[in-house]
């Protein structure tokens, strides 16, 4: 059978097949117990589980996304009793935070803006820490989110150069191509997954570098875990895929974390509850602060997005 027809296939039973029996299931995060919330961009669970050195009970939850944007809307815009989360301060690493989820919580830090790295075309998980420690100091009364962009890609170690989508992103513009209206139709072919797909880059290699990247965000969140009081809960909005083939509800094999995609190495995910004496003051409920949001904002989210290979 040829790759398109393969293609075809595909695309058809996920979207007329799959997705009807496999979504609406997950939990809602807001509604778990927790004072803070840590989220890995991207975490699997398995290799979490292999990987983790913080100290904690270690469980599993069904999350409502396998992709960032699918777990920001189900969890956030489409909570079947609230519309706005004003006991919540969230950190946000992923630019995704503010574009989908502006003026739903007291504060948002938008950590994604003012920390990027522009070698990596990234946000440093030491600069997610930093500001995290800083919004739990500032707002004693608040739950607080804090969402690292890792074990996301691109890899903090420096491999893999051409994987976010800006060397993509320059060659369609030197020939005078939208990158944006290109990315409409289909991810820019520099993105780790597709060039694991197409064989550029060794599966090995790929797994080392995600590995990397958890080990080195693991660091700065078990930090975290010592400085904030009361229950802190380590997990993550999806997981990822190396080419995996889920089973036999899902034969075809997955890269990536495309969107409806409720398999289990993409929706079941960590849940690692560390309790601490103390917690945080009762929350307050209140009307969340009003942030300001420009043309400008919403270009640079689009910039942010593209370096991480979103879009």
């Amino acid at each position: 059978m040829g790759t398109d027809v393969i293609a075809f296939v595909r695309r058809i039973y996920t979207d007329r097949v799959f997705r009807r029996f496999s979504e609406g299931n997950g939990i809602y995060v807001i509604d778990e117990k927790w004072d803070n919330l840590i989220i890995l961009d991207a975490c699997r669970y398995d290799l979490f589980e292999e990987m983790n050195t913080v100290e904690g009970k270690l469980e599993s939850r069904t999350s409502r996304g396998s992709d960032t944007t699918e777990f920001l809307v189900e969890n956030f815009t489409r909570h079947p009793a609230r519309n706005t989360f004003d006991d919540t301060v969230y950190v946000a690493g992923n630019p995704l935070v503010s574009s989908i989820l502006r003026n739903k919580f007291h504060k948002i830090y938008p950590v994604w803006d003012y920390g990027w790295d522009d070698r990596l075309n990234t946000v440093l998980p030491s600069s997610v820490k930093s500001e995290a420690l800083a919004a739990r100091r500032d707002h004693p009364d608040k739950r607080l989110i804090v969402h690292f962009m890792q074990p996301h890609f691109p890899a903090l170690t420096g491999r893999f150069a051409g994987e976010t989508g800006i060397e993509g992103t320059r060659k369609l513009v030197k020939i005078g191509v939208d990158p944006v209206r290109a990315a409409e139709d289909g991810p820019l072919d520099v993105l780790v997954s597709v060039l694991l797909q197409r064989g550029d880059l060794d599966r090995d290699d790929v797994l080392s570098a995600y590995k990397e990247n958890l080990k080195i965000v693991l660091s700065h969140a078990a930090e975290l875990v010592k400085d904030f009081p009361g229950r802190t809960v380590i997990t993550s909005d999806h997981g990822e895929t190396f080419g995996d083939r889920p089973g036999i509800l899902y034969p075809f094999r997955v890269y990536g974390h495309p969107r409806h995609r409720h398999v289990k190495p993409l929706v079941v995910v960590p849940w690692l509850i560390i309790e601490k004496r103390g917690g945080i003051a009762e929350p307050r409920h209140e009307e969340p602060n009003e942030q300001a949001h420009s043309e400008q904002d919403d270009e640079k989210i689009k910039e942010r997005l593209r370096k991480l290979g979103y879009i």
